[in-house]
C-alpha cells in the first residue's frame, strides 16, 4: 500500500498548542542545589533522531503519531512538525534530509532521498539516492541509487559500484564514478583532509576524491579481499568537517574472505603514513609516494603504527578477520623505521603467551590481550615480554578502544587506552585501568559507570538492561564538566542532552527540559 510522504506543513504554534508547558526542577548532585527550568510535555513517547549546530537544532520523532518535529534549543520552541510515514531523517546545516524507504514511486523507482528546508520545512529537491556521506561545508551529498523491495524489506542497488554526488543545496548532480569494492556498498569510510579539501577513501583502493569533481587519483593497496574502515588519528584530523551530518554504512562482507589486513593512518608535517598487507608507506596529500618499505611476506596482519620523533613504530597484531570472527594470521612482530627515509632499524618477532585476542601499541610498549592474560612488550629490541595473569588484571578479557570517562568526586578522569595506560574490560562487568609502566591496575570502575563524551562539555552514562540496550525507563546520569571539573551532575530519565552557550537542553522520554546554567 502506498503511503503519504511528508504531506502536511504546520507552523510552530500548531505543535505547541498540543503540548503542556510547565516548570520543572532537577537536583544537581554537585552541591545539592536545585536547577529550575522549563518543560514542554509532548504527551507521547519522543525519540531524538538527530541534531546539528551542537544541539541548537534537534530532530524528534513520535512513533505513535508518525510525526517528525524540529526543535530550536536557542528559541526554546518548535519550528514545525510533519507527518512521516516511514523514512530516516537527518539534520544538516543546509536543510533537513529524508531517506524514505516506502513504496512511493519516483520516476519509476522506489526508495529515494529528499531534502527539506530546515527553517520552515519547505520541499527543495528529490533524487533517487541512498546517502553514504554528507558534507555541509562542501555542499555535497554522496550516495548510491537504490530501490526499496517491499517483499523482503531490503534495499536493491542500481549500478552498485557507481557513486553519485549531488549538490546539497539544490540537488544538481555534480559527478558520478565507479568506486571499486567487492561489496554492494562501494566504500564505507572517508577521511577529510582540511589542507586540500579532498577526501581520502580506503576501499579496495586508496582514493583521493575532490567533492566537486570526483576521483582525482587511485592507488592499489592490499587490505585483504575487502576494504575495511580506516582508523584515524583524532589529534590530527577529524571526519566531521565542521558538520554533524556525515555518516557511513558498514558494508556486508561475504563468506570466505579475510579482512582487517590494514593499519591506522598517521599524519605528520603534511605527510600520510599507513601500512597494508605488503608495505609501509609514506605519501603526500596527492598520494605521491615518498618512500615505501616492504613488510615480511605472509607475516602481516592487522597493524598499528605510531610516530614518535623521527621514528615510526609498527606493531603487527597477528590477527585478521573471517566472517566477523578474529583468527591468528601471520605473526606478531614489532618493527621500527626512520620517518624520513623508511630505513628499517629492526624487525623482531614476538613470543606471545596464549591465543591472541587483541593488541594495542602504546609509547615504547605494546600490549597483547590473550587467553593467558595481558602480555606487555616492554623492550622492542630484546623482545622482552611480561605476562600479567588474572591475579593482576582480574577477569579481564578484552582491551577497550573506546573513549570513556569516569567520575571521581567532582573530577572527571580519562578512562581509555592512552600512551602506556590501557583499559581492560572484564567478564565481571568491571573495567580496569592498567599502568604499563608500573605493571599494576591503578583504577577499577564498573562498566555501567563509564561516561561517553558529547559536545561542549556534556558527558552521559546511560542506564542499560541485561542485554546491554539503553533502558529508557530508568534514570541515567548526565554530567557537565569543564577542564575535568564537574559543574553539574543529574540523575534523570533522558535520551539526549546538549549544552551550548550556557543553555542546557535535555530530551526526555515524553518532553523537553531546558534551563540556562
Amino acid at each position: 500500500m502506498k503511503r503519504n510522504f511528508l504531506t502536511i506543513l504546520l507552523l510552530a504554534i500548531a505543535i505547541i498548542a498540543n503540548a503542556d508547558n510547565r516548570a520543572m526542577t532537577l537536583k544537581n548532585l554537585i552541591g545539592g542545589s536545585n536547577i529550575n527550568g522549563d518543560y514542554i510535555d509532548l504527551n507521547a513517547n519522543t525519540m531524538l533522531v538527530d541534531q546539528c549546530h551542537g544541539g541548537e537544532m534537534l530532530l524528534l520523532y513520535q512513533q505513535r503519531n508518525s510525526e517528525a518535529m524540529l526543535y530550536s534549543s536557542v528559541e526554546q520552541g518548535f519550528r514545525w512538525k510533519k507527518d512521516n510515514q516511514g523514512g530516516i531523517f537527518q539534520v544538516t546545516r543546509m536543510g533537513l534530509l529524508n531517506s524514505n524507504n516506502t513504496d512511493r514511486n519516483v520516476k519509476g523507482n522506489t526508495g529515494f532521498f529528499t531534502t527539506l528546508d530546515n527553517l520552515m520545512g519547505n520541499h527543495v529537491w528529490t533524487r533517487n539516492i541512498l546517502p553514504v556521506y554528507v558534507d555541509d561545508s562542501a555542499n555535497v551529498v554522496l550516495g548510491y541509487r537504490a530501490k526499496w523491495n517491499s517483499f523482503n524489506g531490503d534495499l536493491e542497488f542500481h549500478n552498485k559500484n557507481v557513486l553519485y554526488a549531488y549538490r546539497l543545496s539544490d540537488g544538481e548532480e555534480l559527478w558520478s564514478d565507479t568506486i571499486s569494492h567487492y561489496t554492494r556498498w562501494g566504500w564505507n569510510k572517508v577521511q577529510y583532509l582540511p589542507e586540500t579539501g579532498n577526501y581520502l577513501v580506503w576501499a579496495d583502493q586508496l582514493m583521493l576524491i575532490d567533492p566537486q569533481t570526483g576521483v582525482v587519483k587511485r592507488m592499489n593497496v592490499n587490505t585483504g579481499r575487502y576494504g575495511v574502515p580506516v582508523g584515524l588519528s583524532k589529534k590530527d584530523h577529524s571526519t566531521n568537517h565542521n558538520s554533524d551530518a556525515d555518516y557511513a554504512f558498514t558494508p556486508y562482507v561475504d563468506r570466505g574472505y579475510w579482512t582487517g589486513i590494514k593499519s591506522n593512518i598517521a599524519f605528520k608535517d603534511n605527510l600520510i603514513y599507513l601500512a597494508d598487507g605488503e608495505d609501509l608507506y609514506c605519501m603526500d596529500y596527492d598520494l605521491n609516494v615518498k618512500w615505501f618499505t616492504q613488510l615480511p611476506k605472509d607475516k602481516t596482519s592487522a597493524m598499528h603504527i605510531n610516530i614518535d620523533g623521527d621514528r615510526i613504530t609498527l606493531l603487527s597484531t597477528g590477527l585478521a578477520y573471517l566472517e566477523g570472527c578474529s583468527y591468528e594470521v601471520g605473526k606478531p612482530f614489532v618493527a621500527q623505521y626512520d620517518l624520513a627515509t623508511g630505513q628499517q632499524y629492526f624487525l623482531n618477532y614476538l613470543k606471545i603467551d596464549g591465543k591472541i585476542l587483541d593488541a594495542y601499541l602504546g609509547k615504547d610498549k605494546a600490549f597483547y590481550m590473550t587467553s593467558a592474560g595481558l602480555n606487555v612488550v616492554s623492550d622492542f629490541q630484546n623482545q622482552q615480554v611480561n605476562l600479567y595473569g588474572k591475579d593482576v588484571i582480574g577477569k579481564s578479557n578484552e582491551l577497550s578502544h573506546h573513549e570513556k570517562y569516569a567520575a571521581d568526586g567532582d573530577k572527571l578522569m580519562n578512562f581509555y587506552c592512552n600512551g602506556n595506560e590501557v583499559v581492560l574490560n572484564g567478564k565481571d562487568g568491571v573495567s580496569r585501568l592498567f599502568d604499563g609502566n608500573t605493571g599494576k591496575v591503578v583504577k577499577e570502575v564498573a562498566e555501567n559507570q563509564l561516561y561517553d563524551k558529547g559536545e561542549n562539555g556534556i558527558y552521559t552514562c546511560m542506564s542499560r538492561n541485561k542485554k546491554g540496550e539503553i533502558d529508557e525507563e530508568n534514570p541515567s546520569n548526565l554530567i557537565i564538566a569543564n577542564d575535568g571539573n564537574i559543574t553539574a551532575h543529574f540523575n534523570t530519565q533522558f535520551n539526549g542532552a546538549f549544552y551550548s552557550d550556557g543553555m542546557l537542553t535535555i530530551v526526555m522520554k515524553t518532553g523537553i527540559f531546558s534551563t540556562r546554567l
